[in-house]
C-alpha cells in the first residue's frame, strides 16, 4: 500500500526531537517553533554561559527562559496529539504488519477502529462496542473503510491537559489578556476580570489568522526564490565575464610574449591578479547575500510548516496553546526584508578587458582590467495620479504630489501625459486602473459604471522613456440626468507600443441600479451600451466606438489609435443629433468628450461626453472604446476595453470605482 498524504506532508523530523533523534517526551516549543524534549533542552542549557535565554539547537534564534526555566516552557500539545494519528498512519500503511483486536484478550484480527478510543476491534468487540451505553455513540469504522479514507479520518484529541495551577482542573478557556489557558478556577482567582473565551470560540479567528500569515509567508518564500535565482544568475554572469576576460588577456599576452616575454609575463599576472581581486570580492558579495537568501529561506519553511501543520491537523485547543508564538514568529521573519539583503549588490555584474594597441615593443602594454558597478537607484515602487486633476484636460502641473517618492526626479509633464524615466534594468509589477464614470443628481455614485483593472509584469531597461496617460471620472452632473464616461488609463513605449491599458467605465442616464455593461472590461474590446432600444456595439482592436443612430446618443469612447463618434448636431458627426462629444484617441492627446449642457462631460482618457439633459451616456475610453449610451432613461454607455503585454498577467472588470491610477513595483 502507498503512504498516506499525511506522511508524505510531513518531514521527517516533525515528529521527532533533532538532540536526541528519538519520539518527543513531553516536547517544549520555542518562540521560532522548533520543538524538543524538556530533558534535551535542560541539558543543553547546562552547556551555555547564559541561563536566562536558550539559543535554538535548530536555527540558533533566542528565546527568553520563564522565571521556571526550561519546565515553564509551553508544551507542545500538538506533536503529541498528532503522534497518535500518524502512529494509526504508519500501521495501516505496514504491509507487514497484522492488526490485532485492543480491546479483548485473545488479539484477534483487527476489522474495525474506533476513532473515539483509538482502539483497533474485532467482530465481537465492535458488536459490543455499539451496545454498551458509554461507547454506543462512537464513531466505529471497517479497517478497509479506514485505509481507503485513512487521510480523513483523525482520532478523538487526547483530553485537555491539567492546569498546572489547579490540577485538578482541566484547560478549558483561553485567557485573551495573557495569552494562554485557564481553568474555570482561574476566571475567579488569578485571572480575575480578565477577558476570557471558550476555545472553539477563539480558535477560528486565530485560525484565520495564521491562515493569512501563510498567505504571505507564501509570497514572501517566493521573493526569497526569486532573489536567490537573480543573485545566482548576477554570479554566474560575473563568471562568465571573468572567463572571457581572462581568455582575451591570455590571447594579446601570447602575441606579445614572443617579443618580451619577461615582461609580458609580469604584466600578464599583474592583469590576472586584478581580475582574481573581483572575482573573489564580488563573489564574497554574491555569496553572502545567497547564503543570508538561503538561511531566512530555511527559518520561512520551518516556520511555515509547523502552522500548516497546526491548522490542518491541531484541534482547537492545540491551535490556541501556540497560536501566539506561531504569529510572532511569522510576522517577526515577514519583517526581514530584501532589501537589507542585496542593498549592497551591483545590479549588474560587469567586467571586460580593454586592449591597450599602442604598447610597442620597448614597453609593451597589454591594456587593462575595467570594472563597473551598477548600484542600484533604490527605486522599489511608484504610484501615479490624477495629480489632481478633473474633467476631460488632463493635469498641466507635477506640482508637489510626487515629492519625496521613488519617482520623484523620474517624470515630466506634457499635455497631460507624464513620462517616466526607468530608473534601472529589470523586472517591474504595472498595476493600472480605468476611472469610473461621472455621476450627478439623476445618477448616484452606487449605481455608476467602474473602471477596470489589469496587471502584468515587464522587462524594462535603464533610461527608457514611458507614456502614462491616468484616467480621470466624468464630471459630476448637478442639474439634469445622463453623465459622461470615464477615462481609460494608457502606460505605453515612446513611440506609443502599448504596455498596459485599462477601461474607463461608460455613462448613464438616471441609472437606479449598476449595469455591468457600463463597467470598464479586462478584455481588448469595449463594452456594447446597454439598457436603451439600441445597444451600440463598443470598439475593437484599438480603435473608439463610431456605432449609432440619429437618437441623442452620447459619445462613443476612445481607442488607442482612433476617437469615439460624436453627436451631430454640436460636434460635427454624422449621426446622435445632440448627443454628447467622442472621447479622444490616445495618440491624438486622449481628451474626453464634451457634454451640450451641465457639466456632462467625459473624462480625460477617451471618455465620451453626454448630452447633460436626458441624452444618452458617453462611452468608457481604454484601449478600445465603449459604446454610446442610448437616451432612454436606465440606459448606459458601455465600458472601455483594456490592453496587457506583459507576464503573469490579471485582471478584474469594474473594479476601481474612483479616478484611475498606474503602480510601477520592481520585482526584486
Amino acid at each position: 500500500m502507498a503512504e498516506s498524504k499525511l506522511l508524505n506532508r510531513l518531514s521527517e523530523d516533525f515528529l521527532e526531537c533533532q538532540i536526541c533523534l528519538q519520539p518527543y517526551r513531553r516536547p517544549k516549543v520555542l518562540s521560532c517553533l522548533h520543538s524538543f524534549c524538556q530533558q534535551c533542552l535542560e541539558e543543553f542549557l547546562k552547556k551555555q554561559k547564559v541561563k536566562t535565554e536558550l539559543d535554538c539547537p535548530t536555527c540558533r534564534s533566542k528565546t527568553l527562559l520563564p522565571g521556571g526555566g526550561v519546565a515553564e516552557l509551553k508544551d507542545n500539545f500538538f506533536v503529541e496529539s498528532l503522534k497518535d494519528t500518524v502512529d494509526l498512519h504508519k500501521k495501516l500503511t505496514n504491509e507487514g504488519e497484522s492488526l490485532v483486536c485492543g480491546s479483548c484478550e485473545t488479539k484477534s484480527g483487527a476489522e474495525s477502529f474506533c476513532s473515539e478510543c483509538g482502539d483497533f476491534l474485532c467482530d465481537e468487540c465492535a458488536t459490543m462496542h455499539r451496545r454498551i451505553k458509554v461507547t454506543r455513540g462512537h464513531q466505529v469504522i471497517g479497517v478497509e473503510q479506514l485505509k481507503a479514507d485513512s487521510d480523513t479520518v483523525k482520532i478523538k484529541p487526547r483530553p485537555l491537559p491539567p492546569c498546572k495551577v489547579h490540577a485538578q482542573e482541566t484547560l478549558k478557556l483561553y485567557c485573551v489578556d495573557c495569552n494562554e489557558a485557564i481553568c474555570q478556577l482561574c476566571t475567579v482567582l488569578s485571572h480575575k476580570n480578565h477577558k476570557y473565551e471558550y476555545f472553539a470560540d477563539t480558535a477560528v479567528k486565530a485560525k484565520e489568522d495564521i491562515i493569512a500569515l501563510l498567505a504571505k509567508t507564501e509570497k514572501k518564500m517566493g521573493d526569497l526564490k526569486n532573489a536567490d535565482q537573480q543573485a545566482h544568475a548576477q554570479k554566474t554572469e560575473l563568471e562568465k565575464n571573468v572567463t572571457e576576460t581572462v581568455e582575451k588577456i591570455k590571447k594579446k599576452a601570447e602575441q606579445t610574449r614572443k617579443q618580451l616575454v619577461a615582461l609580458v609575463n609580469q604584466e600578464e599576472a599583474e592583469l590576472l591578479d586584478c581580475v582574481n581581486t573581483v572575482r573573489m570580492t564580488r563573489g564574497k558579495e554574491f555569496s553572502a547575500a545567497i547564503e543570508e537568501i538561503e538561511t531566512a529561506t530555511v527559518a520561512l519553511e520551518s516556520a511555515a510548516e509547523f502552522g500548516r501543520n497546526i491548522v490542518e491537523h491541531g484541534s482547537e485547543f492545540e491551535i490556541m496553546a501556540v497560536s501566539g508564538e506561531v504569529n510572532s514568529r511569522l510576522k517577526e521573519l515577514l519583517k526581514v526584508g530584501l532589501v537589507g539583503i542585496t542593498e549592497d549588490l551591483p545590479a549588474k555584474a560587469y567586467i571586460a578587458f580593454e586592449e591597450d594597441d599602442s604598447s610597442d615593443i620597448a614597453m609593451p602594454r597589454l591594456g587593462e582590467v575595467k570594472t563597473e558597478e551598477f548600484k542600484d537607484s533604490g527605486f522599489r515602487t511608484a504610484r501615479f495620479t490624477t495629480l489632481g486633476t478633473t474633467g476631460r484636460l488632463g493635469p498641466t502641473s507635477l506640482g508637489t504630489h510626487y515629492r519625496g517618492q521613488d519617482h520623484e526626479e523620474l517624470v515630466q509633464l506634457k499635455d497631460g501625459i507624464q513620462y517616466f524615466t526607468v530608473p534601472d534594468t529589470g523586472q517591474y509589477r504595472i498595476e493600472a486602473a480605468g476611472s469610473a464614470a461621472g455621476w450627478g443628481a439623476y445618477d448616484p455614485k452606487s449605481a455608476r459604471g467602474r473602471g477596470a483593472v489589469v496587471r502584468g509584469t515587464f522587462q524594462l531597461k535603464k533610461g527608457e522613456v514611458l507614456k502614462i496617460l491616468v484616467g480621470q471620472e466624468g464630471l459630476e452632473n448637478k442639474t439634469g440626468p445622463g453623465v459622461g464616461g470615464g477615462g481609460g488609463t494608457v502606460v505605453t513605449k515612446a513611440n506609443n507600443t502599448p504596455l498596459i491599458v485599462a477601461g474607463g467605465a461608460g455613462g448613464g442616464v438616471i441609472l437606479t441600479k449598476r449595469n455591468p455593461n457600463s463597467d470598464g472590461t479586462s478584455v481588448t474590446a469595449g463594452q456594447s451600451g446597454s439598457g436603451g432600444s439600441t445597444n451600440f456595439a463598443g470598439g475593437s482592436d484599438g480603435k473608439g466606438a463610431t456605432q449609432g443612430d440619429t437618437g441623442r446618443v452620447g459619445g462613443g469612447g476612445g481607442g488607442l489609435l482612433t476617437d469615439g463618434a460624436s453627436g451631430k448636431i454640436h460636434f460635427g458627426g454624422t449621426d446622435g443629433n445632440d448627443g454628447g462629444e467622442g472621447g479622444k484617441a490616445f495618440v491624438n492627446g486622449g481628451v474626453g468628450g464634451r457634454c451640450v449642457k451641465n457639466n456632462a462631460e467625459g473624462g480625460f482618457g477617451g471618455g465620451g461626453g453626454s448630452s447633460g439633459w436626458e441624452g444618452g451616456g458617453g462611452g468608457g475610453g481604454g484601449y478600445s472604446g465603449g459604446g454610446r449610451g442610448d437616451g432612454y432613461i436606465g440606459a448606459c454607455g458601455g465600458g472601455g476595453g483594456s490592453y496587457n503585454s506583459g507576464s503573469d498577467t490579471s485582471g478584474e472588470s469594474g473594479a476601481n470605482d474612483g479616478p484611475g491610477y498606474v503602480v510601477f513595483t520592481r520585482v526584486m
